[in-house]
């Protein structure tokens, strides 16, 4: 579905949009829900961004990467700091692609992960990171009144 959302956000040409519970097993590796596996079936991309791991179609990226360039937000330190997360990736034949230690660190990820679409990437989140985040969205006491009032 491409098109516009409330006129702000563009959507990607596939759209990722629910939650998933899954497990790192012992060499890094995480199995791709079944919804997101033909996205990236020729490959991805991956970076540690903030207390997660986002994964990307590669247009997708490459877009984001140009916006973040030209929004004159970033210095190129920080730009290249960035860059020095991405991971290429290319699904293994049992739908698994390996999250590097490094990110796995950085991000805080063990064993149990959440994957959340998010529209025109996945979020990785630890669990337990995702479940807190949750807990302190459904604790917010107008939230529900304004998603009531906006949806």
């Amino acid at each position: 579905m491409q098109g516009d959302l409330v006129g702000t956000v563009r959507w990607s040409a596939v759209d990722f949009w629910e939650y998933n519970e899954h497990n790192i097993d012992g060499k890094g590796r995480l199995v791709l829900p079944s919804s997101f596996r033909e996205s990236f079936e020729d490959g991805g991309v991956m970076t540690f961004m903030g207390s997660r791991v986002v994964i990307f179609e590669p247009a997708v990226w490459e877009s984001r990467l140009r916006k973040m360039g030209a929004s004159g937000n970033f210095t190129n330190r920080e730009i290249d700091f960035v860059k020095s997360f991405v991971t290429v990736f290319t699904p293994d034949a049992q739908n698994r692609v390996t999250i590097p230690a490094r990110l796995r660190e950085r991000a805080g990820l063990e064993r149990e992960v959440a994957l959340i679409g998010m529209g025109d990437h996945i979020d990785v989140y630890d669990r337990a990171v995702w479940k807190s985040l949750e807990d302190e969205m459904a604790a917010a006491t107008d939230l529900s009144d304004r998603l009531a009032e906006a949806l």
